[in-house]
């Protein structure tokens, strides 16, 4: 077991090794979503992918109440004012409380009369496999936090790509999409016990303990976080919950076809900011503000590259390639892949504008925005995607992150002309 924890440990060079491994942990997060729904599609049909849509959607959702929003706020903590030890015991009680939210809102499905029992037992797996990713986040925060991204990034892969393939594997043997989200989850669980677990002791002590205090504290810092991913992850998924009420399951697989390529810009754009994450709090903390905008606007920079080139490609070769990958008819889309390249442009601003603003610690204000666009998308949903079908449910879905950029854009301005003028 020690020479196979030296496999995650050992780096020559740690700083340049954790660009290449964030880059491979990034895109197998990202894409196993796209890829597992490609893989359904192929071996199960339309109905069952449109099934786990909504169910990695929901599943998605709940995994913000376990992380809480913390990793960001941890791994910005780069004086450990707070010990790891109650970050993880902290993690372990969002955990308890988002795996009962997630029984919840399942046997409310179930009950009404929205879910088979397949499908019930679908999202509960789905959730539990979402458990495993929010816990293992906790002790990613830490290895990056104590600047070992690649032992974060080595270990996160290893469980992600272990429990993707026997997933494919099951998928392929049996054509049960029940059993094989089971080996999904079961399999993510024994990886990250011999993953993200087995290395942690070279970096802190592993245990539970309950300071009021402290815990108080971490759920009041990260509380705007907490609810800013909730909701953002709510607003992102809205046309995705609306087309599960007012269309079918097979346009349910359509809108997740052409929405996969939203996260491989986001992809793209964590690859350049996430390991300059620590870099950017030094800055700040230092005092450092010109050095800090202007490798802020860098950044801006290299996510408008990224979304012209994506904007590019769909209106080109996007929907052939997407077609070809999940063997359907994807012609009619053309343009509802290019709005939603705009708005996965947007995503990923949204999602570097919250890590700046929780560097320069001003968190708190942006929730409200988040509550804001939360809003608008209740309201309007059903009525795009009801009226406009899945062209309405690509523009609905641009439009709430260009709201999101735009507030929160305004808040990282504030803040930083605050501090160059206190």
């Amino acid at each position: 077991m020690g020479k196979f924890k030296n496999i995650f440990l050992n780096s020559r060079n740690p700083e340049k090794s954790a660009y290449a491994w964030n880059s491979v942990s990034g895109l197998m997060f990202a894409m196993q979503s796209a890829v597992m729904l490609i893989v359904i599609t192929r071996t199960n049909g339309l109905e069952d992918a449109g099934v786990f849509s909504i169910a990695y959607a929901i599943a998605s959702l709940m995994s913000f109440i376990g992380e809480y929003g913390v990793k960001k706020y941890q791994v910005s903590d780069i004086h450990e004012e707070v010990s790891f030890l109650d970050y993880h015991s902290h993690r372990v009680i969002s955990c308890v409380v988002m795996l009962i939210c997630s029984m919840l809102y399942a046997l409310y499905g179930l009950v009404f009369g929205q879910y088979s029992n397949d499908k019930f037992w679908v999202v509960v797996f789905v959730c539990l496999l979402k458990l495993v990713e929010a816990y293992a986040d906790v002790f990613y925060g830490r290895y990056q936090q104590a600047r070992r991204l690649d032992v974060a990034a080595k270990t996160n892969s290893f469980r992600i790509a272990v429990a993707m393939i026997a997933c494919m594997i099951s998928l392929a043997v049996t054509h049960n999409l029940l059993i094989s989200v089971i080996i999904w989850f079961l399999v993510a669980f024994i990886a990250m016990m011999i993953s993200s677990i087995l290395v942690i002791n070279d970096f802190a002590t592993l245990g539970f303990r309950f300071n009021k205090e402290v815990f108080i504290r971490i759920t009041k810092e990260c509380f705007p976080l907490f609810v800013g991913s909730f909701l953002l992850l709510y607003v992102g998924n809205a046309p995705k919950y609306a087309i599960d009420v007012c269309m079918d399951d097979t346009a349910q697989a359509c809108y997740n076809f052409i929405f996969m390529p939203v996260f491989v810009i986001g992809l793209l754009a964590n690859f350049v900011f996430n390991p300059i994450l620590v870099k950017l709090a030094d800055e700040w903390s230092a005092g450092n503000v010109k050095t800090f905008k202007k490798m802020v606007v860098k950044q801006v920079g290299v996510i408008a590259a990224i979304t012209l080139l994506a904007i590019a490609v769909a209106l080109t070769i996007g929907c052939p390639v997407l077609g070809w990958l999940y063997n359907a008819d994807l012609a009619e889309f053309k343009l509802c892949l290019t709005v939603l390249m705009v708005g996965g442009g947007m995503l990923a601003l949204v999602n570097f504008f919250t890590v700046v603003v929780t560097v320069v610690r001003g968190q708190k204000h942006l929730i409200f925005g988040y509550i804001g666009v939360a809003i608008v998308a209740k309201i309007m949903s059903n009525y795009f995607v009801s009226k406009y079908g899945i062209m309405g449910a690509s523009g609905l879905y641009t439009a709430l992150m260009f709201l999101l950029a735009t507030v929160f854009l305004v808040v990282l301005i504030l803040c930083v002309k605050k501090r160059k003028y206190s």
